[in-house]
C-alpha cells in the first residue's frame, strides 16, 4: 500500500471474493478509497459499512468514519458507538470517545453544538469517577473533552497531567508549554523581539538537553538560535555542532540522517563561516543522501500531479542548497578550480528548477532566491581571481535578483550580500551616494513595504458545503458572482 496500491485493490477484493466475511480487507480499501488518488466515496462508505456489520465491537472502524460525508450514516453509528462505550470502562473504550465525539459533531450543524458540548459534560463526569490515573487514554480523552466543553483550563491540567506521566521522547512538558508561549518570529520581525526570543530559547535547550541530552530536534534547536546570535562564542557554537552531529548519527537509521539534517548543520557552520572542510563534509554527505531519498517512490495513495509537482521542485531546491553550502566551503578555503566545476552544476540546476517553477508565483520567488545565491557565489570566485569588474557584474545580478522578487533581507541578521557588494564598490571608487541611488533606495523603500501580498490562485473551487452558527448551508452556488472571504484556521 502507497507503493502499488491498484494491485492492492486487486488482492484485497480477491481475498473478499474467498471469504465474504473476512472483515479487515475492508478498513484498508477504506483508507484507499478516501484518499486523494484513489477516491471513491460509494466504495468507500460500502466497506465502511460492511466492516461496522461484520464487527460492530471493534473501535478501529468507527475511526474509519471520520472520512465520511453521509450525516446520517454516521448519526447512526455514533449511537452505536455510545451504546457500547457506556458500558465500559477499559482503557480503549476511554480513548474511542475522542473518536465519538468527533462523529457526533461531525453529524450535526454549529447551530445545534450546545446540546452536545452538555452531553459531552456529562461524559467526563463519568470518565472522570473512573480515575485511570495509570493510562494516558484517560487523560487523551480529558484533554479534548474539556476543550469541546469550553473548559480550557481542565484541559490544560489534563495535557500536563498525561505529559508528565507519559512523557514523549521528542518533547518535554516544560518545552511543549514555552512553545505554546513564544510564538516564532516571522522573518522580518523587529531585530529587538528576535533577539530576545532566540537569547530566550538558547536558555531553554540547555535546560531541555539537560533532561533529553540525544534528542536531535532540541540539538537542532539550539543551533538555529545559535546561528541567529551574535554574541554566541564561536568555541561554544563548535561544542555545540561536535554533539548535535553525535546525536544524529546515533539516532539514525540503517541509511544514515537524512540530507536535510546534513544541510542544516552545514548552514550553521557557512553563516558563521567556521570550519569550511567540516561545512563541505556535511553539504556532501548530504548531497549523497539526497541522491538515495530522490529515488525512492512519492507514496501513491496522494501522488496527484500537484503533490508530484511540489515535490519534484523542493527536492530540485533542496540540492540547490546543498551545492550552495559547498561551494562555499570551497570559496572560504580558496579553492576556486572547485567552486567554479560546482558553480557549473548548480548553472545547470537552476535552468531545470526554473522549469519546473513553471507560472507560480511562489515557486518563482523560489527560484529567484537560489539564482541570488548563486550571483552572489559567481562574485566571490571572481572576486578571489582578482577579477573584481566581473565580480562587481555578479553582485548586481544577485541583488537585482533579489529586488525584483521583492525579497527582503531577514531582519537582524548581516546581510553579507549587500555588504561584499558595498565593500566591492567602494574599492573600486565607488561613492557612497552612489550606492544609496543605485541600491539603497530601491532597498528601503523594498524593507517599508507590508509583507502580506496577494496572489491569483487560480485553481477551480472544489464544490463544499458548510452550515454557519445560524444552520444556513452556503454552498459554491449559493457563492457564484459574489465576493467572498474564507477564513481557513485549525485549533494548532
Amino acid at each position: 500500500m502507497g507503493r502499488q496500491s491498484a494491485e492492492v485493490i486487486k488482492l484485497f477484493t480477491g481475498a473478499l471474493q474467498k471469504d465474504p466475511n473476512f472483515p479487515w480487507p475492508h478498513l484498508a480499501l477504506v483508507s484507499i478509497y478516501s484518499s486523494p488518488v484513489f477516491l471513491d466515496k460509494e466504495q468507500r462508505d460500502a466497506h465502511v459499512k460492511a466492516f461496522l456489520d461484520a464487527c460492530p465491537s471493534s473501535l478501529e472502524g468507527y475511526q474509519s468514519l471520520s472520512n465520511i460525508d453521509d450525516k446520517d450514516l454516521v448519526c447512526t453509528y455514533a449511537a452505536k458507538l455510545r451504546t457500547m462505550l457506556e458500558g465500559r470502562s477499559d482503557p480503549d473504550a476511554v480513548g474511542a470517545y475522542q473518536t465519538l465525539w468527533s462523529l457526533e459533531f461531525k453529524a450535526h450543524s454549529p447551530s445545534e453544538y450546545g446540546p452536545l458540548r452538555q452531553q459531552v459534560g456529562k461524559d467526563l463526569e463519568r470518565l472522570r469517577q473512573l480515575k485511570l490515573e495509570d493510562k494516558r487514554q484517560w487523560y487523551s480523552a480529558l484533554v479534548e473533552g474539556y476543550k469541546l466543553a469550553n473548559d480550557q483550563k481542565q484541559s490544560d491540567w489534563a495535557e500536563e497531567q498525561e505529559q508528565a506521566r507519559f512523557p514523549q521522547p521528542w518533547s518535554l512538558p516544560a518545552m511543549s508549554k514555552w512553545q505554546k508561549d513564544h510564538h516564532w518570529p516571522a522573518e522580518d520581525a523587529p531585530p529587538d523581539k528576535k533577539r530576545a526570543y532566540y537569547s530566550e530559547l538558547l536558555q531553554q535547550t540547555a535546560q531541555w538537553l539537560k533532561e533529553r541530552p540525544n534528542t536531535t530536534y532540541i540539538w537542532t534547536e539550539r543551533l538555529g538560535a545559535m546561528e541567529r546570535l551574535e554574541d554566541v562564542a564561536s568555541s561554544e557554537l563548535l561544542r555545540a555542532v561536535d554533539q548535535a552531529i553525535k546525536v544524529m548519527m546515533s539516532n539514525a537509521g540503517p541509511e544514515g540522517p537524512g540530507s536535510g539534517e546534513y544541510f542544516s548543520v552545514a548552514e550553521v557552520l557557512s553563516k558563521k563561516h567556521l570550519e569550511p572542510e567540516r561545512v563541505i563534509e556535511m553539504a556532501q554527505k548530504g548531497l549523497a543522501q539526497w541522491a538515495i531519498e530522490s529515488k525512492e517512490p512519492f507514496y501513491d495513495l496522494y501522488a496527484t500531479k500537484q503533490n508530484l509537482e511540489d515535490n519534484k521542485f523542493y527536492q530540485a531546491y533542496s540540492r540547490l542548497q546543498g551545492l550552495g553550502f559547498e561551494v562555499d566551503g570551497y570559496l572560504q578555503l580558496k579553492q576556486p578550480d572547485k567552486v567554479l566545476l560546482l558553480l557549473t552544476q548548480m548553472d545547470e540546476r537552476l535552468e531545470e528548477l526554473k522549469s519546473l517553477a513553471g507560472d507560480k508565483p511562489d515557486r518563482k520567488k523560489t527560484y529567484a532566491d537560489r539564482l541570488a545565491v548563486y550571483w552572489g557565489l559567481m562574485a566571490r570566485e571572481a572576486e578571489l581571481r582578482g577579477r573584481k569588474l566581473d565580480a562587481m557584474a555578479f553582485y548586481e545580478n544577485a541583488l537585482l535578483t533579489r529586488l525584483d522578487a521583492q525579497q527582503k533581507p531577514e531582519t537582524g541578521m548581516k546581510d553579507e550580500l549587500a555588504d561584499n557588494a558595498h565593500q566591492l564598490w567602494a574599492n573600486l571608487g565607488g561613492t557612497d551616494e552612489g550606492w544609496k541611488l543605485w541600491y539603497g533606495r530601491r532597498a528601503d523603500a523594498l524593507a517599508q513595504q507590508a509583507t502580506l501580498t496577494w496572489e491569483d490562485a487560480n485553481q477551480p473551487l472544489p464544490a463544499f458545503e458548510l452550515a454557519n452558527l445560524s444552520g444556513k448551508t452556503w454552498n459554491v452556488t449559493s457563492l457564484k458572482g459574489k465576493v467572498t472571504f474564507l477564513n481557513f484556521w485549525a485549533s494548532w
